[in-house]
């Protein structure tokens, strides 16, 4: 395999890992109405990624493609629509979708893989916030890695499954690679490797602070980096689990972590502890806020068009305008650092 092949590979985890780090630090999304994880919610979710491949292996590869293609979109979405309100957002992701396709059907493979690429980075950074920041623990994680690792040594080290899916949907729009070239073998990470690779940082984050954070990310970028460098050596040729590899990492860092710290953060514990260190100055107005109370609704309306836009942070409306890019522009002016999310009033 091209070494320069394999170093891009890496440098896009590594950007991708750094994107998801950036959208947890500064997006809150909205929780789902689902209640919270429990150890059955991970164990379907595994079901899921197991039977996937089975299932896409037995459909034609234009119907592979129209599946991969809607969940990407659905999930561009609502990545977006934390940032440019729910409306743009679907612009947005139709627009790149059927741009996508567009290149497929014109025959521009790399403007497919590349644009591939850049959806799929997208899609799981969405996933793995809204995963982290929706009450997943560090235990669903480790768990769920733990059942990855083995599902993997099964359908990549000892059988030809995932050879087999990989042959089927190399070079197909919104395929669930993040590939750097097509050869053969191709220079591509799987779309459960990525996910696993993003998401356990946050929630390690979320659960023990910065540094099991950092570490996290540091060891899964040091995972692949290694199998990278054997792949380069020669001393690897084929495919390789490599969430065989990182998953007991995850397990075992998991332990660790609660051996030294006790017991793990909630999202709600953490999102009150980044609150408190923000600095007093980033505040919104306290004027603003005090003629943006909630007891006075009918005030608030009254200083807003027919169907203003709001600003709200951890409950309090921090700015207002007459679009969703209007009322974060308003929250910034006034001093909010973090990105509000917005609804219409």
């Amino acid at each position: 395999m091209s070494a320069a092949a394999l170093v891009g590979l890496n440098a896009c985890v590594a950007a991708v890992t750094a994107a998801g780090a950036a959208y947890f630090g500064r997006v809150r999304m909205p929780r789902p109405p689902v209640g919270r994880y429990e150890l059955p919610d991970v164990a379907v979710v595994s079901a899921v990624v197991v039977a996937a491949p089975l299932v896409y292996l037995e459909l034609p590869r234009a119907a592979v493609a129209v599946v991969f293609g809607l969940v990407l979109c659905a999930a561009l979405q609502f990545t977006l629509a934390p940032l440019f309100g729910g409306g743009l957002a679907w612009m947005v992701a139709l627009g790149s979708v059927a741009a996508t396709a567009g290149c497929a059907f014109a025959d521009r493979p790399l403007a497919v893989m590349v644009l591939t690429d850049v959806l799929l980075a997208v899609a799981v950074v969405g996933v793995a916030n809204m995963w982290a920041q929706s009450g997943m623990r560090s235990a669903h994680a480790a768990w769920f890695a733990g059942a990855l690792a083995c599902y993997d040594l099964v359908a990549t080290g000892l059988t030809s499954v995932m050879d087999r899916f990989a042959a089927q949907v190399m070079g197909l729009p919104f395929a669930p690679l993040l590939a750097v070239t097509r050869g053969d073998p191709p220079v591509a990470l799987g779309l459960g490797d990525l996910l696993l690779l993003v998401l356990f940082p946050l929630v390690a984050f979320k659960a023990f602070g910065r540094a099991a954070g950092l570490l996290a990310a540091g060891i899964g970028l040091a995972v692949s980096a290694a199998v990278s460098l054997l792949f380069a050596l020669g001393a690897l040729t084929g495919a390789f689990p490599l969430l065989t590899a990182l998953g007991p990492l995850i397990v075992v860092q998991h332990v660790l972590w609660v051996r030294v710290r006790g017991t793990e953060r909630t999202v709600a514990e953490w999102r009150r502890k980044a609150s408190q260190a923000a600095a007093a100055p980033t505040d919104p107005d306290p004027a603003l806020l005090k003629a943006l109370e909630p007891a006075d609704t009918e005030g608030l309306r009254a200083g807003l068009p027919d169907g203003g836009w709001l600003a709200v942070l951890d409950g309090r409306v921090v700015g207002t305008g007459a679009s969703p890019g209007r009322a974060r522009a308003d929250a910034g002016l006034r001093g909010c650092a973090s990105v509000p999310v917005v609804r219409q009033d």
